[in-house]
């Protein structure tokens, strides 16, 4: 059984097709790492503001982890994300944080970013800063950067 001219093209335009439409379905380069810059900045607002929403921030799946600094602070799942930020919530002090420096890498719909800078610890009008890197993942979908992966850490002194 031959094959034709006509059914070597159409299947040659279908892998063409189909090889480019994950690059299709992402947003221009530029555009992808603002939107990710954004989603860092949104987590960082919700953290200071004590707001329940941020566990929104994180993408609703089994495999989300967030990993913080301590050894007792880690949550899969949004559920467990949700929790522990209403813990986080419940202390006394607020949280937020001020970065120094934001790598971002984005290809197609998936990027990963690094994040060196502080953590700021504010209780009754008085203010700690203390080193903090993150590392983390996030997914584009429905037009929103979502976190994957939130991984903090606090650097030896």
């Amino acid at each position: 059984m031959g094959v034709s001219n006509k059914s070597l093209a159409a299947g040659a335009a279908l892998l063409l097709v189909g090889g480019l439409l994950p690059s299709l379905a992402a947003p221009p380069q530029r555009d992808a790492e603002r939107g990710v810059r954004r989603a860092l900045i949104r987590l960082n607002g919700l953290l200071a503001e004590r707001d329940p929403a941020i566990a929104e921030e994180f993408l609703d799946s089994a495999e989300t982890l967030l990993i913080g600094s301590a050894a007792a602070e880690s949550a899969r799942g949004r559920g467990e994300v949700a929790a522990h930020f209403t813990r986080i919530f419940a202390r006394p002090e607020t949280l937020a944080f001020s970065w120094r420096r934001v790598e971002v890498s984005v290809r197609g719909p998936v990027a990963w970013l690094f994040a060196e800078g502080e953590l700021l610890r504010k209780q009754d009008g008085v203010e700690k800063r203390e080193p903090y890197r993150l590392s983390g993942v996030l997914e584009l979908h429905g037009g929103r950067w979502l976190w994957r992966l939130f991984h903090g850490s606090q650097p030896a002194a």
